[in-house]
């Protein structure tokens, strides 16, 4: 009960991110984890290629988001927000990161094996104090390089056309990871809904049982199932 209690608490709760929303490229899927009775997502990025002012001065939060993409891009919308040359422009690519908490570690362990094999190869389960379980689907292809410093390129438009080709080709595998995992999901949900009827004892009543023979009549008493319950 506890754990339904804080599914709710979390799904009602504003969306705290920058961009305030769940990105379009997984709305699908976040919708479809939470629809499960024993998952909720906590936070979430489809996977982005950005450009950010890197302000070596302040603090994480201190960066500046010039430009960001959830898809795909080009070599004239990057060009686009370099016109004005920032001091310190980082080109970047971010690949999906989702973050699910679980009812149970075995829960956990589930989701965490149609990650791996999804091709999210660095996804971990971490158990927190008070036994939140949290499971993070991700992987290391990222990507980054500087463009500028001190307000002047140091790059080519050759290098940054290259580094564009290179993110839209991670951006490729990223979707069909992303992809691949929503389909083992989805294969998950169907295995855990064929095996919600417990294999245990459940509560019975002695009934009795009449039987007819040449040598009589015979009464027997058998234990009758009152019901069987679910699980989830």
């Amino acid at each position: 009960m506890a754990f339904a209690n804080q599914k709710i608490q979390r799904l009602l709760r504003a969306d705290l991110s920058k961009k305030g929303s769940v990105d379009e490229p997984i709305v699908d899927l976040v919708e479809f984890i939470n629809s499960l009775p024993h998952y909720f997502t906590t936070s979430s990025c489809s996977g982005r290629i950005l450009i950010f002012e890197n302000d070596l001065q302040a603090d994480k939060k201190g960066c500046k988001w010039l430009y960001v993409s959830h898809t795909y891009v080009t070599l004239e919308e990057i060009l686009t927000h370099l016109t004005a040359v920032p001091d310190e422009a980082v080109f970047k690519f971010e690949p999906f990161i989702m973050h699910v908490q679980c009812q149970t570690l075995e829960d956990a362990q589930k989701l965490h094996q149609a990650a791996v094999a999804a091709g999210f190869r660095n996804s971990g389960i971490t158990i927190g104090g008070k036994g939140k379980i949290m499971m993070a689907v991700r992987s290391t292809h990222s990507l980054e390089a500087p463009l500028s410093s001190e307000g002047k390129l140091i790059v080519s438009q050759e290098y940054i056309k290259f580094l564009i080709e290179c993110a839209n080709k991670k951006m490729e595998e990223n979707k069909n990871r992303i992809h691949r995992f929503f389909e083992l999901v989805k294969t998950l949900s169907t295995k855990t809904e064929s095996n919600k009827t417990l294999k245990t004892k459940c509560p019975v009543k002695k009934v009795k049982k009449v039987t007819h023979s040449e040598d009589g009549t015979k009464e027997t008493e058998t234990d009758l199932s009152l019901f069987v319950f679910d699980v989830s």
